[in-house]
């Protein structure tokens, strides 16, 4: 099955974004809150019933009240400081999740030591709280590394209108190019080891940057990652083609783009395929 480009040329509106503090709780609030919680009352259920780190000795209801308590406020610091991870940190997928781990296990570690002196009615001993470290940072990795595969969304730019573009669209991105390939339509970026070979309607070039990078200057032109190593300006699309349940895309210099089943998920949404 094959869909040509006529269904990539509308452009998004322009977004106005809130104040930092806004941002926070959109971020923590946001269209996933309800599947990222979800996640952590089925993560809490399942503890409960198997009585991890030693609450079988609880009662059944105080014991699904514990865990109920403690994977939703930990579920609430770690999207609270994930959020500052994610806006300010330059880091890979996997990067990033051993950033998390690190950032997260101490003050969910000290909650959890909180809630389990609470819960078990005995007074606060500074020197048990070195006990919760360990099933912390089981927990926590286990939550890490299953949020980042669940919610991986592409890194994308943005079109704008046209009546509103005042310097040519990705202008900072360009001005790294040589001035043969500065002014052509870009279609595609991808990664090769520390170089980025960038494709156009003029040819191809490669220049020394990382992906993440280029795709912070790329503001003005449309475009999702389509995989880890590759991203994909829209407007560069010829067609979708499909094939042994694979998903590729055809550019407009008859080169083949693949798209890996992380990032499927979100192209379908936005309408790319």
């Amino acid at each position: 099955m094959r869909e040509t480009s006529s269904s990539f040329r509308e452009s998004p509106e322009i977004t106005t974004r809130a104040s930092p503090v806004a941002e926070v709780f959109q971020s923590i609030l946001g269209p996933t809150w309800a599947r990222t919680y979800c996640f952590a009352i089925g993560m809490a259920i399942l503890l409960c019933f198997t009585g991890a780190n030693g609450t079988s000795a609880f009662a059944l209801p105080t014991r699904i009240a514990y865990w109920l308590l403690l994977m939703v406020s930990g579920t609430f610091v770690a999207q609270s400081i994930g959020y500052f991870i994610e806006r300010w940190a330059i880091f890979n997928v996997w990067q990033e999740v051993a950033v998390m781990i690190v950032a997260i296990s101490p003050p969910i570690t000290v909650l959890a030591w909180l809630v389990t002196s609470t819960f078990a009615g005995r007074a606060l001993d500074w020197r048990t709280l070195v006990l919760f470290l360990p099933p912390v940072v089981i927990i926590s990795s286990a939550m890490s590394i299953l949020h980042s595969q669940i919610n991986r969304v592409p890194a994308q730019s943005h079109a704008y209108r046209q009546t509103e573009k005042i310097r040519e669209p990705g202008h900072a991105f360009r001005e790294r190019l040589s001035l043969k390939y500065r002014h052509a339509d870009i279609y595609a970026l991808a990664s090769e080891d520390h170089y980025l070979r960038v494709r156009t309607s003029v040819g191809d070039t490669l220049i020394l940057m990382r992906l993440y990078d280029a795709i912070r200057e790329l503001d003005g032109i449309e475009g999702s990652q389509t995989h880890r190593s590759w991203w994909v300006a829209k407007d560069g699309i010829s067609e979708v083609v499909r094939g042994d349940g694979r998903v590729a895309l055809r550019l407009k210099d008859k080169s083949s783009v693949p798209v890996s089943r992380s990032y499927i998920k979100a192209l379908k949404q936005n309408g790319w395929v």
